[in-house]
């Protein structure tokens, strides 16, 4: 039922697309004698209208604002029915070799999905090293995966937030990953279906792939409690069209150290 609901909303938001550009056209098509560059034109605005919008673009153009009593530096809320590409990277990069934290600090940032359709494309939606918090709900992710990353060491930059009510289709890698995290983080009754095992992942501080760090899992925590203490996971649900995959506890759930 998950599948045919997220298939329903892609393939009826196209066909809205379409009968959109159909009935603005219909009453100019007499007046046009170039056939040819008409529908030229009519095939570039089909595309250019079921492509979608920028996920980053969105939070760019986001303003600040409150909900739910908090304030967001950057609140994005998301068109039902609209797909948006590509992933976003909120708060910073780790240099390996330096180990130190570059490029822009993070945002409080609130999505709210509205029934919206996240095609990352192979990308994640990642809040990075930074004392930010993501807040996402009520939307669809494929094709990626939302990650949250810190670090409790030298260096200490701990995110917090949450994911409730999204539904993942074939997500790349996991459905949502908490690595070197937990405390302060919320995953509630979300649905991940059909999750794809990319290979290894990799050390969050080398950048090594370790397999020791297998991909596969609907949702992944870290290990290591003491360091980043422990999320609140409620009512979460995890299914796999594979039978084999499916009987498997390590594609639903997994617990792993984010050292390798």
């Amino acid at each position: 039922m998950a599948i045919y609901l997220i298939a329903s909303n892609i393939v009826n938001n196209k066909i809205s697309s379409r009968q959109k550009i159909i009935d603005s056209v219909s009453g100019t098509i007499p007046n046009i004698t170039d056939m040819k560059t008409f529908v030229t034109t009519m095939l570039l605005t089909l595309v250019a209208a079921l492509s979608g919008l920028s996920l980053k673009e969105a939070f760019d153009s986001a303003e600040s604002g409150w909900d739910q009593d908090r304030y967001y530096d950057r609140l994005v809320e998301l068109e039902t029915g609209v797909t948006y590409t590509g992933g976003l990277l909120i708060g910073k990069m780790l240099d390996h070799e330096a180990y130190i934290l570059y490029g822009d600090d993070g945002l409080d940032t609130r999505i709210i999905g509205n029934g919206a359709i996240l095609d990352l494309r192979g990308e994640q939606l990642c809040i990075s090293f930074c004392d930010n918090r993501l807040d996402i709900s009520d939307c669809v992710v494929v094709n990626g995966n939302i990650r949250f990353r810190g670090i409790n060491s030298e260096l200490v930059a701990l995110p917090e937030g949450s994911v409730r009510h999204v539904t993942f289709y074939k997500p790349h890698e996991y459905g949502v990953r908490l690595q070197g995290c937990g405390e302060g983080i919320l995953i509630e009754r979300n649905l991940c279906v059909d999750v794809i095992d990319t290979g290894y992942d990799y050390i969050y501080h080398t950048g090594i792939a370790s397999e020791w760090l297998p991909t596969g899992t609907s949702y992944s925590y870290s290990v290591q409690y003491g360091f980043f203490g422990i999320p609140d996971v409620v009512e979460n649900w995890s299914w796999h069209s594979d039978e084999e995959l499916n009987q498997s506890l390590l594609t639903h759930f997994s617990l792993l150290c984010d050292w390798g």
